[in-house]
């Protein structure tokens, strides 16, 4: 069992993640931004700590992981955020988390990025979120933690297939939130993916065999 503190933890993507941890056997405390959503989180066998990461600081944030070993970072700005907004979620606090589990003495990180995040296209609010998100993962492959980061393209609401497309460049396309939810579970107990960066979309190949073939 691992102790895990999952950031974003009542959002679309995050609230999967919980569940797959919490069904694989891992202790789990998630941070959501209002303490209504706690009990969502206890009836998902999780833990919850109420903290709003536009405004939480380092200290703040490495408070909540006293005895954790992995950071889940599963949080990002709604579409039509404004652009300080888009700073905020999509940069600033990402570089305050991990420098909080730099701190905090935490093994292992994984960050949910985004798909061509190296790349400037579309237009201004999507130019904002690629460039904050490219300095967040900058700074996550900077540190000495085992970091993981994933950058999925579109995500959607659709059933799991289990099989993805996994490398350092993969085409434009789509893939469930709940196959990525349970890709990052898998994650967590394969070797590979440790200081791995990789995109990710559905595909024909088994997660655990795209992991192990990193």
């Amino acid at each position: 069992m691992t102790t895990c503190l999952v950031v974003g933890a009542h959002g679309r993507t995050g609230s999967r993640v919980v569940d797959e941890l919490v069904q694989a056997g891992h202790a789990v405390t998630g941070i959501v931004r209002q303490s209504e959503h706690i009990a969502h989180l206890h009836d998902a066998g999780a833990h919850g700590a109420v903290l709003d990461l536009a405004t939480a600081s380092t200290d703040d944030l490495r408070r909540t992981m006293n005895g954790v070993e992995v950071v889940v970072y599963a949080a990002g700005s709604s579409s039509g955020a404004s652009a300080e907004t888009v700073a905020q979620i999509d940069g600033e606090a990402i570089i305050r988390t991990v420098d909080a589990a730099v701190l905090a003495g935490v093994d292992r990180f994984v960050l949910v990025s985004a798909h061509r995040t190296d790349e400037d296209f579309g237009g201004y609010h999507v130019i904002r979120l690629l460039r904050a998100k490219r300095a967040a993962d900058a700074h996550l492959r900077a540190t000495s933690l085992a970091w993981t980061i994933i950058r999925p393209d579109a995500l959607t609401e659709s059933r799991p297939t289990g099989r993805v497309r996994i490398g350092t460049t993969v085409p434009q396309g789509s893939l469930p939130r709940a196959d990525l939810a349970r890709l990052i579970t898998i994650a967590l107990e394969t070797p590979s993916t440790t200081r791995q960066q990789f995109e990710l979309t559905s595909g024909s190949t088994v997660i655990k065999d795209a992991l192990d073939s990193l």
